[in-house]
């Protein structure tokens, strides 16, 4: 689809993102997403940092996905890797090559930044993710996930 373009998300689409994400929570009120992307936004700027981007594709103009994308750099001679965290289609948008231009731009910010490559995490079980990253070159290697969660203080 020749009508997708992506960029790196500024504050002026501050309100184009918060509608995504409220699509993307589906089950939560969109209040609430609101107030949860104000409230991470004051804690840190995250659409002003240099090793996190918000990545906004657009079809037509209209937010149509986004990708959260973060630069993991190592402390010796090795190059690092960018990381995407989240990814997500509007569900309008999707199979109309929006992920694969997400992830072709984060390829192309990963090359801009001198990384070794781009990287991201799978559920086994999400097939059609799988193909997709396959299709878009990634090549799977078995991992195991290990998450620890705080608490936060009261």
């Amino acid at each position: 689809m020749s009508d997708i373009t992506v960029g790196q998300a500024t504050a002026a689409d501050w309100d184009d993102l918060v509608a995504l994400w409220e699509v993307c929570e589906a089950g939560a009120a969109p209040a609430e997403v609101r107030a949860g992307a104000e409230e991470a936004r004051r804690a840190w700027d995250f659409l002003r940092g240099d090793g996190f981007w918000v990545l906004l594709a657009r079809v037509g103009g209209e937010p149509a996905g986004f990708a959260h994308v973060c630069r993991i750099p190592k402390a010796d001679s090795r190059r690092g890797h960018l990381y995407v965290d989240e990814l997500f289609v509007h569900p309008a948008h999707r199979r109309k090559g929006v992920a694969m231009a997400l992830l072709n731009h984060a390829a192309e910010l990963s090359r801009e930044l001198g990384l070794a490559g781009v990287r991201l995490l799978v559920r086994p079980e999400n097939a059609a993710a799988r193909a997709l990253y396959r299709k878009a070159g990634f090549q799977e290697h078995p991992a195991i996930l290990c998450q620890r969660e705080l608490r936060q203080n009261p």
